[in-house]
């Protein structure tokens, strides 16, 4: 993906559908939006080997940023996790994995 796109999926605790918005991405950056419900959060990442997660709950959410390796979160129970991370070559991955 080279240019800003938004995917839709299932919200946590069944209510409705949550958007996900890749809002910037290029070389080794990536930022994204997600809405649920009430809910907004959102994050990015810049520079090589750089990341954030983001937790999606059916009341509330949450992110960590920082240093991340680009390893594929495991699903939590009630939750859709995001995962956006740069690696050294480059290249942006996001990861949307839910329960």
């Amino acid at each position: 993906m080279t240019k800003p796109v938004t995917l839709h999926f299932p919200a946590p605790g069944g209510s409705g559908r949550a958007t996900l918005s890749v809002t910037e991405v290029g070389p080794n950056k990536i930022e994204y939006e997600v809405k649920s419900g009430n809910n907004r959060s959102q994050g990015g990442a810049t520079g090589p080997g750089r990341g954030c997660l983001t937790y999606l709950r059916a009341h509330g959410s949450g992110n960590s940023c920082g240093t991340l390796d680009a390893t594929r979160p495991s699903p939590q129970p009630g939750t859709v996790v995001i995962q956006a991370t740069t690696s050294t070559d480059g290249t942006a991955l996001l990861h949307i994995v839910s329960p």
